[in-house]
This record gives structure tokens, C-alpha cells and sequence, in this order.
């Protein structure tokens, strides 16, 4: 097999795959994840949402819930395999759409088991690497510690020749932010701004069509605030050194890239290091590949539901990076309402939603739509 190739061979083995269900994966966290408080403060920590629902022990406790929760996006960590792992060794990934889909709250406590399929493969043009790409979806359903089915999440990943993204050259016009101490006070004041409306339920009878969602800001992004979000299950998969580094490395030769000192590295390091991220890929600068934004997103849909609104379903794309240095702001403006008949629950108020996130330079760098489930007065 060619590394580094889209090639007929790489497909057709890719294609054998279609259906077979993964239960761990040299890249992720193996096995199930066990939603400790360490757990859930770790991850919320690292995405920087500080709702007392996750950090706050006696809030938890007095909540509609009776204990802490994790945050709905932890799910996006539970794939088996994906794009950035499975098949075409030496190609390239870009994660360029998600889908969630959650059935009840995930609560401190919960042991999620997640089994993860590839759902189709196809050859297709590609506009970033120039040339042929591959496109690879995914499907991974989450079941609890009582055989439950409590969450589903689905991915599109885009596959290219790492040689052609430099070739194509789409963004290097774009220059890495500069801020000036102005600048940053002004991010700091929207920081200020938030909103959560926590304990204080919103009624669904309360929300009005082409109504705002109160912001959330984010950044700007640093190698600091990367390595908090991308540390938070440890090391594994991708994050190892030394001896775990070279054995991966054997394991899959087509992996690493080498850096500028000579040495094997995974590339994963696009997302911290400007440097490698020019080398590998002709990119500005680090980006980062989407899971953040979908944690900024969902703080933004948890900060305006409050406590006990529920966040039943997620879309995104991404149409653009996020590089190192910009700062976010999430919006979302409510485009529908009606009542879902819930087996469980009963009838429930929903809500759907617009959600958007801009950049410090105007641009869209993640579209999608939400659907929230509110409590109703009536």
C-alpha cells in the first residue's frame, strides 16, 4: 500500500469495513468512559465552561437532577474510529461534519460504552488538497452502565494527500492574529457579558421565534488553552513519548511526520504548533478541528436553556479553520417551536435553533442547527 496515497486498493479495504462494529481504537481512549468528578471537571475545565452543573457538587445535588452532569459534547471523545485513524495511511484528515443526538442528561455516575461503525466510503473531489479525496462517515451509538441507548454521534471526514494540501496553498493569504491591549480589554468586557440563566427555569410557552441566544466568547485560542483542552483524558492513542511513542510509530510507519530536528512525530501537532502545521499542511498557522467549537457551542445552548432544559440534538460543519490566535464568539437565533411527544417524558416544548460561530476577521467558521427540549407550564 502506498502511504500517504488515495488509491483504489486503499478504498476497497476501506469498504470491508462498512458495518463492522469497533470497540477500541489505537487513537482513542479504549473501553468505557466512567463519568467520575474528576472526569467531568477535567473536561469542562479544558473546554473553559465553568456551569456550576458540572463543578459544583452541592449545586448538582439541589438541581432537578440530584447530582453533577457531564458535559453533552465529552460524547464526541467516544468514537472507536474515525476518519483521523482508519484506513489510507499517511493521508491527511479534516473533520468537516457532526451530528449528536442526546436522550437523556449524562449524569456523574454513568458508565458510557460506545460502539463505533464505518457507515460508507467514497471517492471525491477535493478543493482544499487538490485533486482526489476520500470521504469517510461514521457512526458511534452510546449505551449506558444498564444496557440503555442514551446518545448517538455521527462524523464526515474528509481524506487527502498531505503533499497536495501545500500544493493547493487555499489559505495562505490569511496572517495569524495580532491584538493590541485594546483589543483584548474589548474581549474581556464580552466575557463579562455572559449569560447563564441556570436555576431559573425557561418555560417553552416564554421563547418567541427570531429570538437571541446571549453570546459566548472564546479566545483567543493559545498553545496554553490547547493543551488544556486536549490533555483532558491524559496521555493515550496519539499523546505518548518516548518507547509507547516508537512502538506506535512501528505499528503504523505511515503515521508520523519528521520534524525539523529529525525526530518521528505524530501529527497531531498541527493543532499547537504553527510550525508544523506550515510544514505539513501550508496552513497559516495550528487550527483547530472542530471539537472544540462544538464544546463552545454546546456551553452556549446550556448557558440559555438553564438547568432544566434538555439538549437533544447538535449539527455543525465546518466551513473554515480556527487558527491559533483567533478568538469566537458563538451565536444562535431561535428559528422554530413545537411540541415533541416523548415516549418517556411525555409531550415537551422544543425549540430549534440557528447556531453560528464568528471570528475576530467576520468570518462563519461553523454553521449548524440546535434542538433544545424545554419545560412547559402547562
Amino acid at each position: 500500500m502506498e502511504f500517504g496515497k488515495i488509491t483504489e486498493e486503499g478504498i476497497e479495504r476501506l469498504r470491508k469495513r462498512i458495518g463492522v462494529e469497533r470497540k477500541s481504537s489505537n487513537m482513542h481512549r479504549k473501553g468505557k468512559l466512567r463519568a467520575t468528578n474528576d472526569v467531568i471537571r477535567r473536561f469542562a475545565m479544558g473546554v473553559g465552561d465553568d456551569n456550576p452543573l458540572y463543578l459544583d457538587r452541592e449545586y448538582g445535588e439541589k438541581s432537578r437532577h440530584g447530582t453533577n452532569l457531564l458535559p453533552p459534547s465529552i460524547i464526541g471523545f467516544l468514537e472507536r474510529s474515525n476518519g483521523a485513524s482508519d484506513g489510507l495511511p499517511g493521508c491527511h484528515t479534516i473533520w468537516r461534519e457532526a451530528a449528536y443526538e442526546w436522550y437523556r442528561p449524562l449524569r456523574e455516575g454513568d458508565v458510557l460504552d460506545p460502539s463505533s461503525y464505518l457507515r460508507s466510503v467514497e471517492l471525491i473531489p477535493s478543493k482544499f488538497g487538490g485533486g482526489k479525496a476520500a470521504r469517510q462517515d461514521y457512526e458511534t451509538m452510546i449505551h449506558d452502565q444498564d444496557g440503555a441507548y442514551v446518545a448517538n454521534y455521527k462524523t464526515s471526514w474528509h481524506r487527502f494527500e498531505r503533499d497536495g494540501a501545500k500544493k493547493a496553498s487555499k489559505y495562505e493569504a490569511r496572517e495569524l492574529p495580532h491584538y493590541t491591549p485594546e483589543d483584548i480589554k474589548k474581549i474581556e468586557a464580552d466575557y463579562d457579558r455572559e449569560i447563564r440563566r441556570g436555576a431559573e427555569p425557561r418555560f417553552w410557552e416564554d421563547v418567541s421565534v427570531k429570538d437571541e441566544l446571549p453570546f459566548v466568547v472564546k479566545g483567543p485560542t493559545t498553545q496554553i488553552s490547547k493543551f488544556a483542552f486536549e490533555s483532558w483524558s491524559g496521555a493515550g492513542g496519539w499523546f505518548v513519548g518516548h518507547k509507547l511513542a516508537v512502538k506506535l510509530f512501528r505499528e503504523h510507519p505511515g503515521l508520523p511526520f519528521i520534524n525539523e530536528q529529525g525526530i518521528p512525530e505524530a501529527p497531531v501537532a498541527i493543532h499547537w504548533s504553527n510550525e508544523r502545521s506550515q510544514k505539513i499542511l501550508g496552513l497559516p498557522g495550528a487550527y483547530e478541528a472542530g471539537y472544540e467549537r462544538t464544546s463552545w457551542i454546546v456551553h452556549l445552548l446550556t448557558n440559555w436553556m438553564g438547568d432544566d432544559g434538555h439538549l437533544f440534538s447538535l449539527t455543525q460543519k465546518y466551513p473554515t479553520f480556527n487558527l491559533l490566535g483567533d478568538t469566537t464568539w458563538c451565536h444562535g437565533t431561535v428559528t422554530e417551536k413545537f411540541v415533541r411527544d416523548d415516549e418517556v417524558d411525555g409531550k415537551r416544548g422544543a425549540v430549534r435553533c440557528d447556531i453560528w460561530t464568528v471570528n475576530q476577521r467576520g468570518d462563519i467558521t461553523t454553521t449548524g442547527e440546535a434542538v433544545v427540549l424545554l419545560p412547559m407550564r402547562s
